[in-house]
């Protein structure tokens, strides 16, 4: 499919400098950030200061806007805001705290939604907005709250808290119920701009606890016999969803697809888990020093390549973060774990950034894609000996740093892309020889899609992707891509959660309900009698 706009000029894109200053006031004031968000989202925001696709608000980029925004509010606007200030303050001590928990415990990392906001309802919103902001114009009743998406009768609005999504019904919504969703929003962001601001006064203590037995009440527990793990014709059938409890004792940091396995990495180690097993044994753990596993995939022939941020003293090609230095390297392995070669890429560090994806083609050549780097590339690529090939560069099309890189059913290397005019999201397949884009599709995810990461042959469709917004499947030629797996319908939490694509197409979940946490409140290891591994056929409809 031929995109239309090619030749087109990119636009100013004014809002980011705005945007910018939003967050430079934020970094003032002591806003507390929900830490399920960091492990994907973190991926996501590094490339805000660049040219980017339209996307959704995730909750790390909402909630330190929406403490600003409300902040700026109460400033600029108090006498016309009077009657909505009073609103905001009459609510009860455990609505705000109820609010705020929930933030934090929700399996999402942004709001979603069962339908698109019509046009005319879009219109509508921000009038009524502005009336509710300024002239006290309330809704008579509030959001309905709901536990699962079967509790919605196509009535009014309701808004599930476990899976931020809202559920709209079909015909255009009246005044009343876009009321009922202003009013949620801004109750939402004044629960979060006053327990931040009392978190950092000290005259309350962060709710670890009340949040800790949140995220254990919502942690569904799962059961599942040996005899049902083990049927190995459900495991190796496509179209079978299976939910297993994980039985290992290895702390997941982060799992790749294998040729006919699933890896899992951990700190310094590598384990290989069967298909629909639910323990894991060890693949390799012979590291030189402190290493992080930053992305991992195996070619055709069974050989194993690792890219690693190995952590060192300092010296030529080294990158600090935070208060680490690290430098990169590509290691290759056999099938059963024996080490082949090791490649030092410091060289080629401010090219690599931080490979967080990799694919490996029929010969062999390893397409990376990095965040962190200070080109522009789309992917660099190596050969499977770990020399450097090329760069894949395009003048009218950018790769967002956490989109996903991968192989089609075709057999050839596709990327995630964006158009430079109208910001589409979609893939395009790689001429190597060349060093540029060959076929591309844009605009082929609904508007609004963050990205599109992972890229893979589906089950019976010759792509399967992940985004934010759920799992899809995509036919080349097709005009859109289908939503076969809403992220509020996913069997586990959305946000923070690992996946990886099989072979056979179907898209593999890890979660885990319980981390160890720092004094900090950061989650650090995952418990692993906390982990569950669920398989979702990804099938058209």
């Amino acid at each position: 499919m031929s995109d239309m706009n090619r030749n087109r000029k990119p636009k100013t894109d004014r809002i980011d400098s705005f945007d910018q200053k939003l967050f430079r006031m934020a970094g003032k004031e002591k806003t507390v950030v929900p830490d399920s968000v960091q492990e994907r989202i973190d991926d996501i925001l590094v490339s805000l200061p660049q040219k980017r696709g339209i996307f959704r608000m995730t909750w790390k980029k909402a909630l330190v806007l929406s403490a600003v925004m409300t902040c700026l509010l109460s400033i600029t606007v108090t006498a016309a805001v009077s009657a909505l200030q009073r609103r905001m303050e009459a609510m009860n001590r455990k609505e705000i705290e109820d609010y705020f928990i929930h933030l934090y415990t929700s399996g999402a990392g942004a709001d979603h939604y069962n339908r698109p906001y019509m046009e005319s309802e879009k219109e509508r919103l921000e009038q009524l907005r502005n009336l509710y902001e300024t002239e006290g114009r309330f809704p008579e009743k509030t959001l309905t709250m709901i536990e699962e998406p079967a509790e919605y009768r196509g009535k009014g609005v309701a808004f599930s808290q476990d899976t931020s999504t809202f559920f709209f019904p079909e015909k255009e919504m009246g005044d009343e119920e876009l009321l009922q969703i202003i009013d949620f929003l801004c109750k939402r962001d004044y629960s979060l701009q006053k327990m931040n601001e009392e978190i950092a006064a000290g005259t309350i203590e962060f709710p670890a606890q009340e949040i800790a037995q949140e995220r254990e009440k919502d942690a569904a527990p799962v059961e599942a016999t040996k005899q049902e793990i083990l049927q190995s014709d459900a495991v190796r059938d496509s179209a079978q969803e299976l939910t297993i409890p994980y039985t290992g004792d290895l702390s997941i940091k982060d799992m790749f697809a294998g040729q006919d396995c699933i890896f899992l990495t951990g700190r310094n180690t590598v384990h290989t888990m069967e298909i629909g097993g639910s323990d894991s044994t060890l693949f390799f753990d012979d590291f030189d020093t402190e290493t992080y596993i930053s992305a991992l995939c195996q070619n055709k022939n069974g050989d194993v390549y690792m890219m690693l941020m190995e952590y060192t003293q300092g010296g030529e090609y080294s990158v600090r973060m935070g208060d680490r230095t690290y430098r990169n390297a590509l290691w290759i392995l056999d099938a059963q774990g024996n080490l082949k070669k090791k490649v030092d890429l410091s060289a080629y560090q401010e090219r690599l950034g931080l490979v967080k994806r990799m694919a490996a083609d029929d010969k062999g050549y390893l397409y990376m894609r990095s965040i962190f780097s200070s080109g522009r590339s789309i992917a660099e690529v190596f050969d499977q000996n770990g020399n450097y090939v090329k760069s894949i560069v395009s003048d009218s099309y950018s790769a967002h740093a956490a989109g996903g890189i991968g192989i089609g059913r075709d057999g050839r290397v596709y990327t995630q892309i964006t158009d430079a005019g109208e910001r589409r999201l979609g893939i395009a397949s790689i001429d190597l020889e060349n060093g540029t884009l060959d076929e591309v599709m844009t605009g082929i995810v609904p508007d609004g899609t963050i990205m599109i990461d992972i890229i893979a042959p589906g089950a019976e469709t010759d792509f399967v992707f992940w985004g934010y917004d759920g799992i899809f499947t995509y036919n080349i030629g097709d005009e859109s891509a289908v939503n076969v797996l809403s992220a509020y319908e996913a069997p586990c939490a959305w946000e923070g959660c690992l996946y990886c694509a099989l072979p056979d197409g179907r898209i593999v979940f890890g979660d885990c309900s319980k981390y160890l946490v720092d004094e900090e409140r950061q989650r650090t290891d995952r418990i692993p009698e906390k982990t569950c591994f669920y398989y979702k056929a990804a099938l058209p409809e």
